[in-house]
């Protein structure tokens, strides 16, 4: 796959919670929260917990640990993968030790109370991608000129859509559009419901994942009609980043984007 990423504060916000990461075959993004940077804290350190949870070599080959990440982060490195475990079940066990980092993390430092993250981590295999997701950033899955949603935003807008009682236009331009039901480290339990997929792959998917400052002022459309104009992987990323920041740039905003080996070029 060939990998075009990119991470903005944007036009409003003075500094940029949101962070990503490309390890090899493992993509994700996390939007921080949560006052006096602790957003930015909560964001890096889950990132840093995925680059370096050490997923079996047939998961993810030891020549792909560094990756490439939006911001620095801090490096967790506990224990192994579980023997036997599959791919789906090593990225459930990933982010779930990245949430009992969180939490350990608020204990330490009260300074740090009341602070989460979103995460979107994409894991792909030969036949399957496996996904898992908390909160409102979102993964799309590129594929025979559609761009496919794959997950559900945990907010308090998307309930109501599903409820019935908005539609997706009033949900973009709600009061509690960024109101997250879901969080990693928020809460302060153990207990975290964390969504997770998997999906057969078919040749010649991508994947397009990223934070609501994109979806929020972007339509899956025009994100669509973006990825049709612009086949190279950075390009088209950054150009979504642009438009976001066009259409005023309220919130950070990060992007990555996945094509399959003969678009783009190799980041």
């Amino acid at each position: 796959m060939h990998v075009g990423a990119a991470t903005h504060a944007g036009k409003v916000r003075p500094n940029n919670e949101d962070g990503y990461l490309v390890r090899g075959n493992l993509l994700a993004v996390a939007d921080g929260m949560g006052g006096h940077n602790a957003g930015e804290v909560a964001s890096e350190t889950v990132l840093a917990v995925l680059r370096e949870y050490p997923f079996t070599a047939d998961v993810i080959a030891p020549a792909a640990a560094g990756g490439a990440s939006g911001r620095a982060g801090r490096k967790e490195v506990r224990g192994g993968a579980e023997k036997g475990a599959d791919a789906g079940a090593q990225l459930h066990a990933a982010v779930r030790r990245a949430h009992e980092r969180l939490l350990a993390l608020t204990e330490a430092d009260p300074a740090l109370d009341g602070m989460g993250t979103t995460l979107t981590a994409a894991l792909l295999q030969p036949d399957t991608i496996h996904v898992a997701h908390v909160g409102d950033s979102r993964l799309y899955i590129v594929r025979d000129g559609q761009l496919l949603p794959v997950t559900d935003d945990h907010s308090v807008a998307a309930e109501l859509v599903r409820a019935g009682e908005i539609d997706a236009e009033a949900a973009r331009r709600h009061p509690l559009r960024h109101a997250v039901t879901r969080a990693l480290g928020a809460g302060g339990s153990p207990e975290l419901e964390i969504d997770l997929h998997a999906i057969p792959r078919e040749q010649g998917d991508g994947l397009l994942l990223c934070t609501d400052g994109l979806n929020a002022l972007v339509s899956d459309a025009e994100i669509l009609a973006v990825l049709q104009q612009e086949p190279d992987a950075q390009r088209a990323v950054d150009a979504l980043v642009a438009l976001a920041l066009e259409r005023g740039g309220v919130d950070n905003v990060t992007v990555v984007l996945a094509l399959p080996k003969g678009r783009g070029v190799n980041r």
